[in-house]
């Protein structure tokens, strides 16, 4: 009867266990930004999606992919089963999604494929993964630097957070990063510190901590990653990439984009903070929704954007990014109360798209990859005949130019293009003639994006009609959509700009013969509508 009793009670504390375990792991699925229909379906280990939910869990209308990341992580909880689902892979040939197993969405790229082995292996990987919530310990804590030389440097951790009676031994990955080919070497140590020796002078290293049980195949996942430098210079915080963003104070909503090269074992996961007061609070909630991924092209780059709905006052200032579990290189994005409607017009006009790519280009018999090449350059008209030597790489910068008032990378990283398709979407991204060929299918969502920020602004100025008076040339247009103020930019050709600032259609300038007239709204300015006095007469759209 007592044994009877027993295996009641322990079959009742296991049941209890994957309660727990379920509910933590959805929770987490939840406010890392997972929707409610894919937390339900992918963040429960004991109940993994079925043969027809593998497939339908993933179409384009539930969105679930986008999610990968925020969920293996979720599941994993700091604890790496990777060798657990290779075993007992179904299929091991089936092994693009075995990732999740250590917290990781990689291999998605490879989309098929990936969804292929996880219609096969997922209820195994999640098996596992449930197993080693109870006997594997989470990852090591607090790593940090105690002292360093020219040739050393010892470091220290603390216990892990879950389990640290399982740890066995720890084993200490030290990563060679000066050059290009980057050697690690693995030492181990049962002790909470380590002193390694024999370091290059000058050298610079990554380092990190996992927790091993007895059972060595059962580890946690890499602890927050050490950059160090043997040089005589204290180690101290970067920052990798700084952006701001201007936005009207009664806006509703905003895109933050960060970038970051990712380190050795880095995790694909982006961690965004806000400054209040003298300190960083992460941020987190129903209002706000991460994205991040990988470039696949092996650049080692980290690109994240952070959704903010319902966007309130408190939600302006000073964000950091930073890969989690490196917090030694961050980004920082400053996001700015301003309205463009407000104060004098900045002292020189926007520069068109050919005067911009005319200055870009640098080799003179290139300069047709910027217009038709006609004596009279009225308009743009790239393209009409290439020049044959060696310009193609010049279109990067008609690109650039052309791209940089509707510059577009945050709604880009929120609709998930791949790394190396996001210089069709910002001026600051490189693209190369072969990437903008294999880019071509996310165009209608690169078109969006654009689109998403031109509506913002008003419609250009039209109808723009010119009166002379003697040496004052009197204007006037029509309303445009949106427009709150219009500034109006007027010289002697090649000559400094003088400009004003007006709230009606009409406007009277003197001694002039080359005019812009720019609609401009809280969110930025319109394109200009650029009249030239040439021969006699004015010439409309004069570039």
């Amino acid at each position: 009867m007592r044994l009877a009793y027993l295996v009641m009670l322990i079959a009742v504390l296991y049941d209890s266990d994957i309660r727990l375990v379920n509910a933590h792991t959805e929770s987490c699925c939840r406010n890392r930004g997972v929707s409610d229909a894919c937390s339900q379906a992918l963040c429960r280990l004991e109940s993994p999606p079925g043969d027809i939910e593998r497939y339908t869990i993933f179409e384009a209308r539930t969105g679930c992919a986008h999610y990968l990341t925020e969920i293996a992580e979720c599941l994993v909880d700091g604890r790496d089963s990777s060798e657990c689902c290779r075993t007992t892979a179904i299929e091991a040939e089936e092994n693009s999604c075995l990732a999740i197993c250590r917290g990781s969405s990689n291999g998605v790229n490879r989309w098929i494929r990936y969804q292929s082995c996880l219609a096969i292996n997922l209820p195994s990987m999640y098996t596992c993964i449930l197993s080693s919530h109870s006997n594997t310990p989470t990852p090591p804590q607090l790593l940090k630097v105690i002292s360093k030389t020219s040739t050393s440097v010892e470091i220290q951790w603390s216990a892990p957070a879950k389990y640290p009676e399982l740890v066995h031994i720890y084993k200490v990955h030290v990563t060679d990063t000066s050059g290009a080919i980057h050697e690690e070497v693995i030492h181990s140590t049962k002790l909470f510190s380590i002193n390694l020796t024999n370091l290059r002078p000058e050298g610079k290293y990554s380092i990190f901590v996992v927790a091993h049980a007895s059972d060595l195949s059962k580890k946690s996942t890499p602890s927050d990653i050490l950059h160090i430098s043997t040089s005589g210079i204290d180690d101290v915080d970067g920052v990798s990439y700084t952006s701001t963003v201007q936005l009207p104070q009664d806006a509703t909503k905003v895109t933050l984009a960060c970038r970051l090269r990712m380190g050795v074992s880095a995790k694909m996961h982006m961690v965004w903070e806000k400054k209040v007061g003298s300190s960083y609070h992460k941020v987190e909630g129903g209002r706000f929704k991460i994205t991040t991924y990988a470039s696949e092209d092996g650049t080692g780059m980290l690109v994240s954007a952070l959704d903010i709905r319902s966007l309130e006052r408190a939600d302006f200032g000073t964000y950091k990014c930073h890969i989690r579990g490196d917090s030694n290189d961050y980004g920082e994005v400053h996001l700015v109360a301003h309205s463009h409607a407000v104060g004098r017009p900045p002292v020189n006009p926007p520069e068109t798209p050919l005067e911009c790519c005319s200055r870009a280009v640098f080799r003179a018999h290139c300069h047709s990859v910027c217009h038709a090449g006609s004596e009279r350059k009225r308009g743009l008209k790239p393209g009409n005949f290439l020049p044959q030597y060696r310009c193609l790489d010049e279109f990067q910068s008609l690109l650039r130019c052309t791209l940089s008032d509707m510059n577009s990378a945050a709604c880009c990283i929120r609709k998930k293009i791949p790394y190396h398709c996001l210089g069709m979407c910002d001026s600051n991204y490189e693209l190369t003639a072969l990437d903008g060929y294999n880019c071509l299918e996310y165009e209608s969502h690169i078109r969006q994006c654009q689109i998403e920020a031109i509506n913002m602004r008003p419609e250009a100025v039209s109808d723009l009609h010119i009166r002379n008076e003697g040496d004052t040339t009197v204007l006037n247009w029509g309303r445009s959509d949106k427009a709150e103020v219009y500034h109006v930019y007027h010289r002697r050709r090649k000559g400094a700009w003088k400009s004003l600032s007006v709230t009606k259609t009409t406007a009277r300038i003197k001694s002039a013969d080359e005019i812009m007239v720019i609609a401009v709204n809280a969110y930025g300015s319109a394109s200009a509508n650029r009249i030239a006095f040439e021969d006699n007469e004015w010439v409309g759209n004069y570039d």
